[in-house]
């Protein structure tokens, strides 16, 4: 195979990429016209190294030359004034430059990519070459992209000095340099205050000039609430004509947003009457007139401090117009409604008589109320809506069979003066009753399966039974279905909700939650949640990966994985027995899976103990049996058990150990020890150490 010469001068150098996986490579000379003495020089050199060294002057190069003058910004404002500056020269310049330098990070991002692993952090010349210039990159980029800040900011101030809303326009910009002012020097912080401070002295005349324009009863649109957070953000302190401005566009704007409220309610009783198609109860026209008896008390008025000084302008005058205006209006409807509550008990009594001549003698005498007369359909509509009341009742009160059997007598009803033209609507109504009653059922199902859940969070005895409890079944299976519906269905989908919350989200919170608690204080009942946190797992059916090995953690019969070499992990020692007040015993399990390239890799394997595990292990052996892969492992022959002491950092060594590549290596450590504990356990495995006698 001819390997490409990726030289970029090929008439005196030649470059061919090479793989260390191909053991011997040619080089092949096609054609000799004669002889000739064959003068080669060559060299092995690593990729990133030939691009880095053959490019590492021009790289500094680059740096150098589009590196940016920094004495004007660190003078700026001593001896280099704002107005000194040419800003759109100066943009351009560090603009292009930016751009430049961004293609040399760009560059040395490529050339990094392809480092060795074993060259970083070495003291290699060309790897600290370009950490050095990289830093010098990074600090210069940082550097011109704060100087690019400033100058922008500096400019759209210098392009708006003809125009105060253009200049208020960058409210923004400022507000974003003064938030982040500690990344710049004093005396540019000092110099952009200066400027700013100068520009505010325009910003009440110009607002003032506006309202006196003003020819609505319309929100005033202003920057007044952003200038009011950048005058501390840039320690600057508001002056009183700047206060007084602010006092009272805070104070219109609050009336006219209350104003509107106040137009937005009188439209929803509007909706509301017009939406009332069933006859009112009593108390229907109660609730609206105390509703707008309170909406007239707190109209606002402008008779306030913050409004006197701009009393004769326009856009007072226009919503005093309207707050008047909205006061009649309010005035109208509430002579209306206090005719309708005073009218309405008295019908119904009517009703609840059956006089129905008399019921409409009233409502044609009172015809100018014509909001009324929607609301007292025939008689069938009566019917329908005390049986959908019924139902309604009984699903407040959570009468789960009351509200079935009344669904179940809706739709089977036919004793109605106008069957045929009822039957539409209350076939309606049924499935409108049966959704909801259905929807209740389970609302409160998920409610209660979620009570249950959070109650039992700390739950550490009897696990298993929780999963038994009725709490993950509905509260109710009806007995009756409208035809024609997916009432069916919801229900089905309402024993899948629950039992998502019975195999997904409470073993995995109380996974989560125990496992938190444990962590935090392993004395405190630590076996006991252990352990539930194993029956937990035994019932979740997710794919967290976190939640189950959480629960393998929890599971002394699992063994732990120990991936890398030398790098410590954690475990936990767990009793196998249940005996508080005696001994028990005590396991632990580690699944040695360590890439090796050696075809039979050994590895030694050290076992960190707490002291009061390991604190006897000189005078008594502090383990009951060590297995490895089902052998019983002594200290004897050719494996080695230290015992752990002060000496050694409570340590245990075993070794060593020969590995299967292929399967599981499981190491196995049973102890015995009185009362129930969670020992944590730091387990790591290396290559053996061969030590010199």
């Amino acid at each position: 195979i001819e390997i490409k010469d990726e030289s970029p001068e090929p008439d005196h150098l030649a470059v061919y990429p090479i793989s260390n996986d191909v053991p011997r490579y040619y080089w092949v000379i096609d054609l000799v016209k004669q002889d000739m003495v064959l003068d080669m020089h060559y060299r092995y050199v690593a990729r990133w190294r030939f691009k880095f060294e053959r490019h590492y002057n021009a790289f500094k190069k680059t740096l150098e030359e589009n590196s940016v003058e920094r004495t004007p910004y660190e003078s700026l404002g001593v001896n280099v004034q704002p107005q000194d500056l040419n800003l759109d020269q100066q943009i351009s310049a560090i603009r292009t430059k930016n751009q430049n330098l961004l293609k040399l990070k760009k560059e040395l991002k490529q050339i990094e990519d392809i480092f060795p692993v074993n060259i970083r952090n070495t003291s290699d010349e060309a790897y600290q070459n370009f950490i050095s210039l990289k830093e010098q990159l990074q600090d210069e980029l940082k550097f011109q992209d704060h100087y690019l800040q400033v100058l922008n900011l500096l400019k759209k101030e210098r392009d708006s000095r003809n125009s105060t809303e253009q200049f208020l326009s960058a409210i923004p910009d400022f507000q974003k340099f003064f938030d982040s002012k500690d990344q710049f020097p004093n005396n540019v912080v000092m110099a952009v205050r200066e400027l700013l401070n100068k520009r505010l002295q325009q910003v009440v005349p110009y607002y003032e000039q506006k309202l006196k324009a003003k020819n609505d009863a319309k929100r005033i649109e202003s920057a007044i609430p952003q200038l009011e957070k950048l005058y501390p953000a840039a320690g600057l302190t508001m002056n009183d004509d700047f206060k007084r401005l602010g006092a009272f566009v805070y104070a219109y704007n609050k009336i006219v947003d209350n104003v509107w409220k106040v137009k937005k309610d009188l439209q929803a009783i509007r909706n509301r009457v017009k939406k009332q198609k069933k006859m009112p109860s009593n108390s229907f026209f109660s609730d609206i007139v105390t509703q707008l008896s309170k909406m007239l008390y707190t109209l606002p008025r402008t008779n306030v401090p913050a409004f006197q000084p701009y009393r004769n302008y326009t856009c007072v005058k226009k919503l005093d117009k309207e707050i008047k205006r909205t006061q009649d209006i309010i005035n109208t409807m509430l002579s209306k409604y206090r005719r309708a509550d005073a009218l309405v008990p008295e019908i119904n009594v009517l009703k609840e008589r059956n006089n129905l001549s008399s019921i409409l003698k009233l409502l044609k005498k009172n015809k100018d109320l014509d909001f009324l007369l929607p609301m007292y359909s025939k008689l069938d509509q009566e019917s329908l809506n005390k049986q959908a009341q019924a139902i309604r009742n009984a699903l407040q009160s959570e009468n789960w069979a009351l509200a079935d059997e009344a669904l179940k007598n809706l739709y089977n009803d036919r004793n109605f003066i106008n069957y045929a033209k009822i039957k539409p609507q209350k076939i309606k109504l049924a499935k409108e009753m049966e959704n909801a009653l259905i929807q209740a059922i389970a609302q409160r199902s998920k409610e209660r399966a979620k009570q249950f859940m959070q109650e039992n969070l700390n739950t550490l005895e009897n696990v298993e039974a929780l999963y038994e409890n009725p709490a993950f079944q509905p509260v109710y299976q009806p007995s009756f279905f409208v035809p024609g519906t997916n009432a069916k269905a919801q229900m089905q989908s309402l024993n899948t909700a629950l039992n998502a919350i019975k195999t997904l989200s409470f073993p995995k919170a109380a996974i989560e939650h125990l496992y938190k608690q444990l962590i935090a204080n392993p004395d405190n009942q630590g076996v006991l949640k252990a352990r539930a946190i194993v029956v937990h797992g035994k019932h979740y059916r997710g794919d967290d990966v976190t939640v189950k090995n959480r629960v393998a953690e929890c599971d002394p019969q699992i063994p732990k994985l120990l991936t890398k070499p030398r790098s410590y992990r954690r475990i936990f020692a767990l009793p196998v027995t249940l005996n508080p007040n005696g001994i028990n015993n005590y396991l632990f399990k580690i699944n040695l899976k360590i890439p090796s390239p050696a075809q039979y890799p050994v590895f030694d394997v050290y076992i960190r103990l707490p002291q009061d595990l390991a604190k006897q292990a000189n005078a008594k052996q502090w383990y009951e049996r060590i297995t490895f892969n089902g052998k019983v492992l002594k200290n004897e022959g050719r494996y080695t058990i230290t015992a752990p002491g002060p000496d050694n950092n409570y340590e245990c060594q075993i070794g060593p150990l020969q590995i299967v590549k292929t399967s599981n290596n499981i190491l196995e450590i049973r102890f015995k020890k009185a009362g129930l504990h969670v020992y944590q356990v730091s387990v790591m495995a290396q290559k053996p150490i061969i030590k010199k006698h």
